[in-house]
């Protein structure tokens, strides 16, 4: 796992400090602290940095930018290539030559035989760069479901990228403006869109897609590599009984997983206590023996507490399990944190990642995490609620509905209870997925800021269903949140938080072939009913896991936020933020108002929070509004 920056400028331009590289590489030092390498092209329009987290071939072969034997491809990559033994064996077949075991010079390599069709070969999570001066093309390429980041910028025909945007603002091209649509869609949703930054400036590389940019013409074009929808659309599942599917499953994510334990350092398993992560475990340690485990435990917080059943998985499949106490932390969290989300989301489980990755790296530079199956098996709360709605709303017009909604949600305060329920109610759910998220509506948008410009754009709460799949409301609604939450907020948060910690996390349910499995052979009546979530992933639990584990509760991965908020010393760092923040950005008095809006019947702490965390963005990168 590693980060890096690279650019390549224009034929006229002589402006640019090329020195500005270094620097650029170092606000990202802690996701390479092992080797640093900069590189620069024979034109001396091209350079390349990198920051090394060596896990495959520790040995100074592995360093990169990886030149080939002819000096003319130039790769630098982040994260792992976990098919490259297979396609290093099919290479080797074909004539190349290899001097190291990295998984990098397998990109070389299979570029140079493959070009641009290597990047539909590779099954991993990654982001990296290809320099071809040979045909005068750089190539910019992400993983199918974007575990790993790959920022860009286009300027004046000069095409600069990077793992992270703080080195693009080091390298001193940008302007530093916001865009109002990220910028609402963070408000609305918690994340910022696909494809764009909080910056205006700054486009984000989609998952599945590659960047070919032109160093002749100086332009640029990308391309999808693998279209899910379109495989979802032509497909048909096949009938196959439960025990069939549970047994595929096994099969799958055994497999997924013991490729994921493939490293030349120690591994590690972050085990929540919940049914995916505890299934990883119970996979892992058929192949290997004392797996550690590792888990943050609140203990003065009962209901945030599932060290039990961690402990549970750990004794069953004798682990070397650790617990980290988490029930203490500190609100200056937020300042440390903006470092590392400098495309901010919103999503204070973001904390314990980080305190749980700071721990777990000091015993191993490589994890595996449970990522992914909620949106592949349907294990999330809103699934079964949206079915109920949708079966209650059918006894009603639709414009009844959404009018009587409208009406409720008019008169009901910012985070009362059962205000995003009536909201749900009121949308046409035969076509679009409303947002589920618990932040702001774009009115309470114009009261949080002082900046009219942010009224330019209006606010989308409800987005429609891909047009090419079946009227299947649970595989829309899975496939939703696979293409956006868990891609924008969720792979986001893992990251950053393991990233800043210099410790990869792989996620086995993300392996293309479970992916696939998930949405084109799983019916939807084997993940959701009215009543249930997650059927077949729980059907393999009761398979391997041990008879005494739970495996219908549902805790998501958070910190007792709200009873945080009540200490002292949350509330005076708050309200301290907010009366330090510009208030030509930031309406003082609304917010101040809403920092008290704490009870019985509301829920505001995420939304407080998430606000909170937002100033001390501001106030670190100094955004244009």
């Amino acid at each position: 796992m590693c980060g890096f920056v690279g650019y390549r400028l224009n034929q006229a331009n002589q402006n640019f400090d090329r020195s500005l590289i270094i620097p650029a590489i170092e606000t990202i030092h802690y996701r390479g602290p092992d080797h640093t390498g900069i590189w620069n092209s024979p034109c001396n329009k091209i350079t390349l940095a990198h920051k090394r987290l060596s896990i495959l071939d520790l040995s100074d072969k592995g360093n990169q930018p990886l030149l080939n034997q002819e000096n003319d491809i130039a790769v630098v990559l982040n994260g792992e290539i976990y098919n490259y033994i297979n396609l290093k064996k099919e290479l080797l077949l074909l004539g190349a030559k290899f001097t190291s075991t990295s998984d990098t010079e397998v990109i070389n390599a299979g570029y140079a035989e493959w070009g641009s069709e290597l990047f539909s070969k590779l099954e991993g999570m990654f982001s990296l760069a290809i320099i071809d001066n040979k045909n005068s093309k750089i190539y910019l390429a992400r993983d199918r479901v974007g575990e790993k980041p790959l920022f860009f910028c286009e300027k004046d025909r000069s095409i600069f990228f990077a793992s992270e945007i703080k080195p693009l603002i080091a390298l001193e091209i940008l302007d530093k403006q916001v865009d109002f649509k990220s910028l609402n869609s963070l408000f609305s949703r918690g994340y910022c869109p696909s494809s764009q930054s909080i910056f205006s400036e700054i486009s984000k590389l989609d998952a599945a897609h590659y960047l070919e940019f032109d160093c002749k013409t100086e332009k640029y074009k990308i391309e999808k590599y693998w279209d899910l929808e379109k495989k979802i659309s032509r497909s048909q599942a096949p009938y196959q009984n439960d025990e069939v599917l549970i047994n595929k499953l096994e099969a799958l994510l055994e497999a997924s997983v013991d490729k994921q334990l493939n490293a030349d350092v120690p591994v590690g398993m972050l085990l929540s206590g919940g049914v995916d992560s505890s299934l990883l475990v119970a996979l892992g340690s058929r192949n290997n023996s004392n797996l550690s485990t590792f888990n943050v435990a609140f203990n003065n917080h009962a209901k945030f507490n599932e060290s039990d059943h961690a402990r549970l998985i750990s004794d069953s499949f004798n682990c070397n399990h650790h617990e980290i106490e988490g029930s203490t932390i500190d609100p200056m969290m937020f300042d440390r944190l903006v470092e590392y989300y400098d495309d901010p989301i919103f999503d204070t489980s973001m904390i314990p990642t980080f305190l749980l990755s700071h721990a777990v790296s000091k015993h191993c530079k490589v994890a595996i995490g449970g990522d992914g199956g909620d949106e592949l098996f349907g294990g999330y709360p809103h699934y079964d609620k949206l079915l109920r709605i949708k079966r209650n709303a059918s006894y009603l017009p639709l414009s009844f509905r959404s009018n009587l909604s409208s009406a409720f949600q008019y008169f009901m305060p910012i985070g009362f209870k059962g205000k995003k329920t009536l909201e749900f109610y009121g949308t046409d759910l035969e076509k679009n997925y409303p947002n589920f998220a618990e932040f702001y509506s774009a009115d309470e948008m114009t009261h949080i800021f002082n900046t009219k410009k942010i009224l330019n754009d209006s606010q989308i709460n409800q987005e429609r269903f891909s047009n090419v799949i079946s009227r299947d409301f649970i595989k829309h609604a899975t496939l939703h949140d696979f293409s956006n939450y868990l891609k924008n907020d969720l792979l986001v948060k893992v990251d950053r938080a393991s990233m800043a910690n210099s410790l990869e996390i792989r996620s086995p349910f993300l392996d293309k072939s479970l992916i696939e499995f998930a949405f084109l052979e799983v019916p939807s009546s084997s993940k959701v009913t009215l009543h249930k979530r997650k059927l077949l992933l729980k059907k393999l639990a009761a398979k391997i896991l041990p008879k005494d584990f739970n495996y219908e509760r549902k805790q998501g991965f958070s910190i007792p936020l709200n009873t945080f908020l009540t200490q002292p010393i949350w509330s005076d760092y708050f309200y301290q933020k907010v009366a330090d923040s510009d208030p030509s950005v930031f309406n003082h008095k609304y917010i101040f108002k809403l920092l008290k809006s704490f009870g019985r019947y509301r829920n505001n702490g995420e939304r407080v929070a998430a606000l909170i965390f937002f100033i001390c963005w501001v106030e670190k990168y100094k955004p244009k509004f």
